[in-house]
């Protein structure tokens, strides 16, 4: 039975976030972001995203089929996200995980899109991320309309 629309309830916001993970300690910055943000406000989502750039290289492919660098990737990336999502699950946190092969940047903006995520979570590049134009750069450069808020080691966030 559905209530009448006089009897509607305040939906209370959901902070969800979209959080690429690799095999860097410095993508565990961002989950740090999410336990902390919920110890803050309680509602708060965490989708954790692997990705890889599809493998274009003749030198490559002349060794592994794309099917086979594939299932690579995909059993990588489970060990990574379930090493992520374990202290979110822990701190009561909902968790989805995602693997996608495709460019980072479009690939990182179209999930956060389709999952109608409130924040993509990244960490801070160091210096030699500033100079080579890193992720959150990019990220930043080609922004739509979900912020991008990238971590600094202290867990910090700055807001872009």
């Amino acid at each position: 039975m559905t209530k009448p629309s006089s009897q509607k309830t305040l939906d209370r916001a959901v902070h969800r976030l979209l959080i690429p993970i690799d095999a860097t300690e410095g993508s565990r910055r961002s989950v740090g972001y999410a336990t902390d943000l919920a110890r803050q406000t309680k509602d708060v989502e965490a989708c954790l995203l692997y990705i890889v750039e599809p493998v274009r290289d003749w030198e490559v492919l002349r060794f592994r089929t794309e099917q086979e660098l594939h299932r690579h990737f995909e059993e990588r990336s489970a060990i990574f996200l379930e090493e992520a999502s374990a202290p979110l699950r822990a701190a009561g946190i909902p968790c989805k995980t995602y693997f996608r092969e495709q460019e980072p940047v479009f690939g990182i903006l179209d999930l956060a899109e389709q999952l109608d995520c409130t924040e993509i979570v990244i960490p801070k590049p160091n210096w030699r991320g500033f100079l080579s134009r890193g992720l959150g750069r990019k990220l930043k450069s080609a922004q739509r309309s979900i912020p991008v808020v990238l971590v600094r080691p202290d867990g910090s966030a700055e807001h872009r």
